[in-house]
C-alpha cells in the first residue's frame, strides 16, 4: 500500500501539517498578571484532585466520569479528521479554518483529490474512530451519505464514527438517515448557536450518544453553567471542552476582542496555535462545578496540550505501521 508524503517528511514539517496548516502570523499580546494566573490554576488543580477529577494533568486532558468512546482512540493516536468541505453557514469568531472558505475534501486538513483518495490516507492511519465535519458538513448532505457508505464499505461496522455539527441542518429525517447510514454518535457545537440546545432535544429522540463540544469562551462562563444543568438533564453523555486557541485564521477576531495569549502555552510545542488566557482556567471552573454538582454527564478538557499530545500519538502510530 502506497503511503502518503507527510510520513516521510521532517518531523517539524509533518507536525505543521497535523495541525491543519495552523502556521500563526503573530502572537497575541503576553498574558497580563502571568504568575497570579498560574496559582490560581495550581489552586484549581489541587481542587479538582480533591474532588476526584480523572484523566493526566500534565497533559491538560481532564474529565468528570469518562472518557467517550470516540475520544479513547483519538488520545491513542488511532483516529483522524475528515472534513466534508470548510465551507459553514456561520462565522464563529474562533473558526480555525482558512479564509477564504473552499469546498475541498480533506484528511487532518491535507486536501484529497478523491472519496478514494481519502479513505486511502485513513486506512494507512489505521484508524479506529473517524469525525466527519467542516466547515457544516449538513451543507452537502449528499456527500456526507456517500463518505459514511465509503467507511463502512472500507471498514465496517467497529469504525467509531462521529458527526460534527452546528446543528443548523438538523432534521428529524436527516438524523434518522445518519443513524440508519452508521453515524455512531453527533457531536454539536453550541458555542456557534449562542448556547441553543433545542437540536440536542431533537438529536436525542434518534442518537443515544449525543455530545456537546466547543471551545471554552472566558466570558460565557455563566452561560455554559446554565446549560451543563439542562444538558444533564437531557441525558447528554459528554461535555467536550477545548482549550481556546489562536491561530492565523482566527488571529484578528481574538485581537478585537482583547484576548492574550496563555502563560501556561508550553515553549515545545510542536503544533502551531497558541492558548488563549483564561480559556484553561474557565474549563477547571466547569470540571469542578461539574464535580461538586454530581452530574451524570462527564465533562472532559481536550486543551492544547492533550492535542499535541495526539499528534504525537498519531504519527508515531503511522510511521511505525509504514
Amino acid at each position: 500500500m502506497s503511503q502518503p508524503a507527510y510520513m516521510t517528511q521532517p518531523l517539524s514539517e509533518t507536525f505543521e501539517r497535523y495541525a491543519l496548516g495552523l502556521a500563526r502570523r503573530e502572537s497575541l499580546s503576553a498574558e497580563a498578571h502571568a504568575e497570579m494566573a498560574k496559582r490560581r490554576k495550581a489552586r484549581f488543580l489541587r481542587l479538582l484532585e480533591a474532588h476526584g477529577i480523572k484523566g493526566w494533568p500534565e497533559r491538560g486532558t481532564l474529565y468528570t466520569r469518562e472518557l467517550s468512546k470516540g475520544c479513547k482512540p483519538c488520545l491513542e493516536g488511532w483516529a483522524s479528521h475528515l472534513s466534508v468541505t470548510t465551507l459553514c453557514n456561520r462565522d464563529c469568531f474562533f473558526c480555525f479554518n482558512p479564509k477564504p472558505r473552499k469546498d475541498v475534501l480533506s484528511v487532518h486538513g491535507r486536501e484529497a483529490d478523491s472519496l478514494e483518495e481519502a479513505i486511502l490516507s485513513l486506512k494507512n492511519l489505521g484508524v479506529k474512530s473517524v469525525g466527519i465535519g467542516g466547515g457544516e458538513p449538513l451543507l452537502f448532505p449528499k456527500r456526507v451519505f456517500e463518505i459514511l457508505a465509503a467507511l463502512k464499505k472500507n471498514f465496517g461496522p467497529e469504525l467509531w464514527i462521529d458527526l460534527y455539527t452546528n446543528a443548523d441542518r438538523l432534521t428529524l429525517p436527516i438524523l434518522k438517515e445518519l443513524k440508519a447510514a452508521g453515524v455512531s454518535g453527533l457531536r454539536i457545537d453550541l458555542a456557534a448557536r449562542a448556547y441553543d440546545a433545542a437540536p440536542v432535544e431533537l438529536a436525542r429522540e434518534v442518537f443515544s450518544d449525543v455530545e456537546i463540544e466547543m471551545p471554552a469562551i472566558p466570558e460565557d462562563k455563566k452561560s455554559v453553567r446554565g446549560l451543563m444543568h439542562h444538558l444533564d438533564d437531557l441525558g447528554v453523555k459528554q461535555l467536550i471542552l477545548h482549550e481556546l486557541f489562536a491561530s492565523a485564521a482566527n488571529m484578528d477576531s481574538l485581537k478585537k476582542r482583547g484576548y492574550q495569549a496563555s502563560s501556561s502555552g508550553s515553549p515545545d510545542f510542536r503544533l502551531t496555535w497558541s492558548p488563549v488566557a483564561k480559556s484553561e482556567e474557565t474549563v477547571f471552573g466547569h470540571l469542578l462545578y461539574a464535580l461538586i454538582h454530581k452530574f451524570k454527564m462527564s465533562v472532559y478538557y481536550c486543551s492544547c496540550r492533550t492535542q499535541d499530545w495526539i499528534a504525537e500519538n498519531a504519527l508515531k502510530n503511522a510511521r511505525a505501521s509504514a
